[in-house]
C-alpha cells in the first residue's frame, strides 16, 4: 500500500498536536510555581531565539505588546531574562536568556527529554529506529523553514564607536 502525502499529512496533524499537549503538560509540571505558563512559554521561546524583539515574543504567545512587555518584565524581575540595548539605534533592545534563565529553560528540555525517553522505551527497538528515520526525515524537510521570528536579527552591537 502506498502512503498518500495527504494521508502522511493527516496523520502528523493527528499526533504532533497530541505530542505537543502531552510535553506541554511535562514542562509545567517541572517548571517552578514562580512561573506562569505563559511566562514558560516566553522562557522557551527566548531559549531558542536569542536575541527576540518584544514583538517576536507578542507574535508567538498571540498577545499585545503591552501584555507581553508586562510578562517579560516578570522574566526580568525574577532574573530568567534580559534586555540588551542595540547602542547603534537605542530603540532596539533584544531580549536574552540570563545563566538562570538558561538552567531553567535546560532542565525543562531535559525533563521533556526524559519523559519521552521513558514513553518510547515502550516501543520495540525496531519501531524506535523507524522513528529516528522518520524525525531525519521530516527535519531534512521543514529545517529551511523561517525562524519563530520574523528575520534572523543579528546580537545587538556591544561596541563603543569611538575610535
Amino acid at each position: 500500500m502506498t502512503v498518500t502525502p495527504e494521508h502522511c499529512a493527516n496523520e502528523l496533524l493527528e499526533v504532533v498536536p497530541l505530542m505537543m499537549r502531552v510535553i506541554r503538560s511535562r514542562v509545567r509540571s517541572h517548571s517552578s510555581p514562580e512561573l506562569s505558563v505563559a511566562q514558560f512559554r516566553a522562557l522557551a521561546f527566548l531559549g531558542r531565539n536569542q536575541n527576540a524583539m518584544l514583538g517576536d515574543v507578542a507574535n508567538f504567545l498571540a498577545l499585545t505588546l503591552p501584555a507581553a512587555s508586562k510578562l517579560i518584565d516578570g522574566l526580568v524581575t525574577a532574573g530568567f531574562a534580559g534586555r540588551e540595548i542595540d547602542l547603534a539605534d537605542r530603540r532596539k533592545v533584544a531580549l536574552t536568556l540570563t545563566a538562570a534563565g538558561r538552567r531553567k529553560y535546560a532542565a525543562a528540555l531535559k525533563a521533556s527529554a526524559d519523559y519521552l525517553a521513558e514513553r518510547m522505551s515502550l516501543l520495540e527497538a525496531a519501531d524506535r529506529e523507524r522513528i529516528a528515520r522518520a524525525m531525519k526525515s521530516l527535519h531534512a524537510v521543514f529545517a529551511d523553514e523561517p525562524s519563530e521570528t520574523r528575520d534572523q536579527r543579528p546580537p545587538p552591537k556591544r561596541t563603543d564607536r569611538a575610535v
